[in-house]
């Protein structure tokens, strides 16, 4: 049984980042990522909240950090989406 469980999480993770990227722009990368309040309706939507940040030259000090919200129903994880109506200063942290 937690096998099943460990391989949706990979599955979750990965279709965050993979949705997240879509948000990068030239030279900024994927900091962190933070499972948040997942949304009870319909759906069971898992949410996550990405940061992202442009790296200096030497790779070590993120400058212009920004987060989106990335919400994944588990009925239909293929389609997970940025959700841009939302802050993530709104959305709580598990």
């Amino acid at each position: 049984m937690s096998n099943n469980i460990t391989v949706q999480h990979d599955k979750l993770i990965a279709k965050c980042v993979e949705v997240a990227s879509t948000a990068l722009s030239e030279n900024e990368v994927i900091l962190e990522i933070r499972r948040a309040q997942p949304d009870f309706g319909r759906n069971y939507t898992v949410v996550y909240k990405v940061y992202l940040a442009t790296l200096d030259a030497s790779g070590i000090n993120p400058t212009n950090k920004r987060c989106v919200v990335v919400g994944i129903p588990i009925s239909d994880i293929e389609s997970g989406s940025l959700q841009p109506d939302r802050s993530c200063d709104l959305v709580q942290d598990l």
